[in-house]
């Protein structure tokens, strides 16, 4: 399954009652804040690292006996920390593996995000591209030949300037979700490597050939809701026909991507469940309060930071998973 919960096509509500960040009291969303003391690191995705950053800082203020490290290194790598107990939250922006899950993996859902392929506003073919798109199997062989093709290869035209091909190098969610887009795998991926989104960002900024993938968290200016400089998301092909409807109209800002991403107008391949994972249900009790801190008032954190939260089904069901 490529989500916790199945795909529901419920109200928009982002709001929820807060759980608080100490010993329940009352019902989900009631609860009386105790202090709190310990420690503990969280490492993982790139994708996670802006949004768990500021949480963790702001639960350090409301407790301020708790100490919590929070380290990027891409999904692969946070999970092999956790593995090795060398942390005790992984950041995570891709579906476990069954061998993770065998390995007693337990997650819970604290944002959703969708990946977004990418080119620079300056591509001499922008104007082309967002009116006839990439096809799923045009991304496979961009993405995956290993060749130097052209421009014109891509959209069927004669232009002979290269495009130049940019994948992550580190083991990121991203790659894995952007892979399994064009049914393949991150390792069949083939370009020039780059290290975190930011990276990513850069190098299409600077690259007006230049395409890649990012999180949409970072395709856009999340104080402005627009899309960063030089950046535009490619509109994918999905029937084939060369040329975007109406629902496959690339978003130009972060709210009607969340909308796009709920209702189901995006692709839902490269739509995913941002989650935090430990090592079987967790109970250190500065953990269980941070994890019901992000599901509670954290939320609001969420959009601020230019994820989309979570609504209420989410909600619910998390916090019945760390009962």
């Amino acid at each position: 399954m490529r989500t916790i919960l199945p795909v529901l096509i419920v109200a928009l509500v982002f709001s929820c009652k807060s759980p608080g960040t100490g010993k329940k009291t009352g019902g989900a969303g009631e609860t009386a804040k105790t202090e709190i003391k310990g420690s503990f690191s969280i490492s993982g995705a790139y994708a996670l690292y802006p949004l768990i950053s500021n949480l963790a800082d702001d639960f350090m203020r409301i407790q301020p006996g708790v100490r919590i490290e929070v380290t990027r290194m891409g999904t692969g790598e946070g999970i092999t920390a956790l593995l090795s107990k060398k942390c005790q939250i992984a950041m995570i922006s891709r579906p476990l593996t069954n061998e993770e899950i065998n390995e007693g993996i337990w997650v819970i859902p604290v944002a959703k995000d969708g990946v977004a392929p990418i080119v620079n506003q300056r591509n001499p073919f922008i104007e082309q591209l967002l009116n006839q798109g990439l096809s799923p199997q045009e991304f496979l062989q961009v993405f995956t030949s290993g060749k130097e093709l052209t421009w014109g290869f891509a959209l069927g035209t004669k232009a002979k300037e290269k495009i130049n091909v940019y994948v992550r190098n580190d083991e990121s969610g991203a790659a894995d979700i952007f892979a399994d887009f064009i049914y393949k795998k991150a390792s069949d991926l083939k370009g020039i490597g780059v290290t975190g989104d930011d990276e990513m960002i850069r190098s299409i900024q600077e690259d007006p050939l230049g395409i890649g993938f990012c999180n949409f968290t970072y395709a856009f200016d999340v104080i402005t809701g627009e899309r960063k400089k030089d950046i535009q998301i490619i509109p994918s092909d999905l029937d084939f026909d060369n040329k975007i409807d109406k629902v496959e109209v690339p978003f130009t800002n972060l709210e009607a991507a969340h909308r796009s991403l709920w209702l189901g107008f995006y692709p839902d391949q490269l739509c995913r469940e941002l989650t935090l994972g430990c090592l079987g249900k967790p109970t250190d009790p500065a953990v269980v309060a941070f994890l019901h801190y992000v599901l509670g008032e954290g939320q609001a954190n969420v959009k601020k930071s230019g994820y989309c939260p979570l609504n209420n089904v989410y909600i619910n069901y998390s916090l019945e998973l760390l009962k």
